[in-house]
This record gives C-alpha cells, structure tokens and sequence, in this order.
C-alpha cells in the first residue's frame, strides 16, 4: 500500500472511529439479546393465546346466552329446549350441524317458516359477532345435550 503524504488529515479521526465501535458494539449487543427474546416469546405466546382464546370462549358463551334468551327462547325454549320451533339443545341437532350452518340460518332466516333472519345484513338486529356469540353459546350445551329424536318439531327431551 502506497504511504500518504505527509501532512494530510486522517479521513476517519480516532475519536470517530471509537465512537461508531462504541454505537456498533451497542447495536450488537441490542441485536443479541432481541435474538435470545424471540424463541422466549414464542415459547410464552402459545399460552398467552390459549388463555385470550379460553377467555373469549367464556365471554361469548355469556353474551351468547344474554343474546338467545332475549331473541331465542320465546320460540326455541329456554336454554333450546323446545317449544313453537325446533329443539336446539339435543345431541341431534348438534350432530347434523356445523358452526358455520347455524351462523347462516340464523342470519338469514328460513324461508317458508317463523324462523326470519336475524344478520343486520339481511334486515335484522344482530351483528355478525352477536350471531358468532349465539352459535358458542349453543354449541357449548351440546356436552350435556339430551337425546331428541323429534328435535325439528320442538318436542322437549323425554324423562
């Protein structure tokens, strides 16, 4: 390497050099410990969302059963059970019906019966997140639902 003349400046002073080793040092050290953090946080998240997701469950389940028996139960029965319109609380129904099918009829209605549509969508009072509170609230009492055969015509559990 050719030696610079004498009597020229450094480019780079000392004293910069030591300060961006210093803010270079610094960078790496921050970048270190936010390697180590992640495979700590991913590790704590899993339970933090299983927890949010238990305690959202709770919430709709709660809303849920507000929602239905101010809208529901004149017709459906407390708690499903029957009445003018179909038993929802029985192994039956819960057997022939996913989460997603119950959330249409309830929004839309069903034509060519009482059953009319609930969804603000389609002319009724509940939010998309009122009906997804409804279908929790029913589908937790499908653990202890009781055998009812006749369940379309709203006919009570026997015994």
């Amino acid at each position: 390497m050719a030696e610079r003349p004498s009597g020229l400046r450094d480019f780079e002073p000392a004293w910069l050099a030591r300060s961006l080793d210093r803010y270079l040092s610094v960078g790496l050290v921050f970048m270190a410990a936010l390697i180590a953090a992640f495979p700590i946080y991913r590790i704590r998240e899993s339970g933090l969302r299983a927890d949010a997701a238990r305690e959202q469950q709770v919430n709709d389940v709660a809303a849920g059963t507000s929602l239905f028996s101010t809208g529901c139960a004149s017709c459906h029965g407390a708690a499903g059970t029957g009445g003018t319109a179909p038993t929802l609380n029985s192994k039956q129904f819960f057997a022939s019906i996913t989460d997603p099918q119950m959330a249409v009829l309830i929004s839309t209605g069903v034509p060519g019966s009482s059953m009319s549509a609930w969804s603000q969508e389609f002319g009724g009072t509940l939010t998309a997140d009122q009906i997804r509170q409804i279908v929790t609230y029913l589908r937790s009492l499908e653990p202890t639902a009781p055998s009812v055969p006749d369940w379309r015509t709203g006919k009570k559990a026997s015994g």
